[in-house]
């Protein structure tokens, strides 16, 4: 069969490359790589699975320097912040002096026996930035740098003008035909609506960590009442032909009640997972995401991409206190879903990873820190070439070549090739990088390393 498909690529390529401009070609190899993709046997099943950090995740005390003079320096500008260098939970791969937040002892035992990696100091960019292009003004930036509410925009949507697609819903825009189910949208959240996984075609279909929610008391085949109340209700939405925004919004109730019924009856026909996931929020939604990826052959789909939001991350104040709770939750929810991955058998069809709005200052406040810049992220799954850390680790020191005041960190990586790598390895074909990532064409690294492809 390998031989056969090889063969196969190789006809196509060649005969279409005979009648076509390069250009052309390009753009119509691209939709021929899903064509053939389509022919792949149904255990090709791919799913990313974003965690955002709302409110800027203050990485810099997730990993610390554990050497002798890396740690000083980290110590001198957190001052009040510090975690002690005895509490530090080693990183043992990598050759990487740091260590773990003393919290994290879930993710630090993924990252030393190889299922999670680090991506350092990662950020909204338009293009490379240097300290002194910052300083006089020299630089295309994301708008309203230190903003929450626009960097979660920009980073979901790598778009400095407008943000209404997001580079997951853009590649599902791309990719969507991969799934035979197209009722059910590739883009599954846990979080409501959000910019990341919208695109020009595709909207998010949402569910709880509890489940499908479903209109209540609107049961076809409950009881009398139940079903005329149902019965009336459809009734009234064939009946909205009027207007053209009328029309849309009955064609999207009678999808969504459709859905909610059919996405139900495929997770009821699941075994129970025997992986236990802590009863927090981010716990419940990640356990739904692994019921729902149990179910991904009763819902006829080859790839998907969750979004689940975690805050609150925006620690200005009683960060001693908040930082440990927030650590421990994301490291043993985590830790449970990994769990969950090798229990389907299916660690590496699954990536996880994080984002966040910004990172946050190195210098405490007193009782806190402050919206910055760059940050690092995690990434963990059985495709992931875990213990290690990728991208460029910045110097701690204050007013070094990285900072541009107070300890906000100029991103050495950003956004978008942390994006475009992930992209790969889930199979959006390289043509179609430039229109999903829109920044990716000014930085000279599209693939960052740490996942095979």
């Amino acid at each position: 069969m390998k031989s056969f498909n090889h063969n196969r690529r190789r006809f196509l390529r060649n005969s279409l490359a005979a009648c076509l401009g390069s250009a052309s070609f390009a753009a119509l190899s691209a939709r021929m790589q899903l064509a053939i993709a389509q022919t792949t046997p149904t255990d090709d099943y791919r799913a990313l699975v974003c965690v955002f950090l709302y409110g800027g995740n203050d990485s810099y005390n997730m990993i610390i320097p554990a050497d002798g003079s890396g740690y000083s320096t980290y110590q001198d500008v957190r001052q009040n912040l510090a975690v002690a260098k005895s509490d530090l939970l080693p990183m043992n791969r990598g050759g990487h002096a740091y260590g773990f937040h003393p919290a994290m002892t879930d993710v630090s035992t993924l990252y030393n026996t190889g299922k999670l990696a680090v991506l350092a100091n990662t950020g909204a960019l338009i293009e490379p930035v240097s300290k002194p292009d910052y300083q006089n003004n020299r630089s295309r930036l994301p708008p309203q740098l230190f903003s929450h509410n626009d960097q979660q925009n920009f980073v979901q949507a790598l778009n400095r003008d407008t943000a209404t697609t997001g580079w997951a819903g853009r590649a599902a825009d791309i990719m969507g035909s991969l799934n035979i189910n197209q009722q059910l949208s590739m883009n599954i959240s846990l979080s409501g609506s959000n910019i990341f996984q919208t695109g020009t075609k595709v909207v998010p279909y949402s569910v709880s960590g509890y489940g499908v929610e479903r209109l209540k008391h609107f049961d076809s085949s409950g009881d009398t009442a139940d079903a005329t109340r149902a019965q009336v209700f459809r009734a009234l939405m064939q009946s909205a032909d009027q207007h053209v925004l009328q029309r849309e919004y009955a064609a999207v109730q009678e999808r969504a009640w459709a859905l909610s019924g059919e996405v139900k009856a495929a997770l009821d026909e699941q075994p129970p997972l025997q992986t236990v996931f802590p009863g927090d929020k981010l716990g419940t939604d990640l356990s739904m995401v692994a019921r729902l990826i149990s179910a991904r052959e009763a819902l006829n789909v080859k790839r998907q991409i969750y979004f689940v939001g975690m805050g609150d991350f925006d620690t200005h104040g009683d960060q001693n206190n908040r930082q440990p709770a927030l650590f421990a939750q994301l490291s043993q929810a985590l830790s449970a879903f990994n769990q969950a991955t090798h229990e389907l058998g299916l660690a590496d069809k699954i990536t996880t990873f994080t984002l966040s709005d910004f990172g946050r200052t190195l210098t405490s406040n007193g009782d806190g820190t402050d919206h910055a810049w760059g940050g690092h992220q995690l990434i963990m799954g059985g495709a992931v070439k875990g213990g290690n850390i990728y991208g460029q680790l910045p110097s701690l020191a204050l007013d070094s070549s990285d900072d541009i005041g107070e300890g906000r960190i100029i991103p050495t990586t950003s956004v978008d090739q942390y994006g475009a790598t992930l992209a790969s390895w889930f199979g959006l074909p390289t043509a179609d990088f430039a229109s999903t990532f829109p920044n990716l064409k000014n930085f000279s690294t599209v693939d960052l390393g740490f996942i095979d492809n």
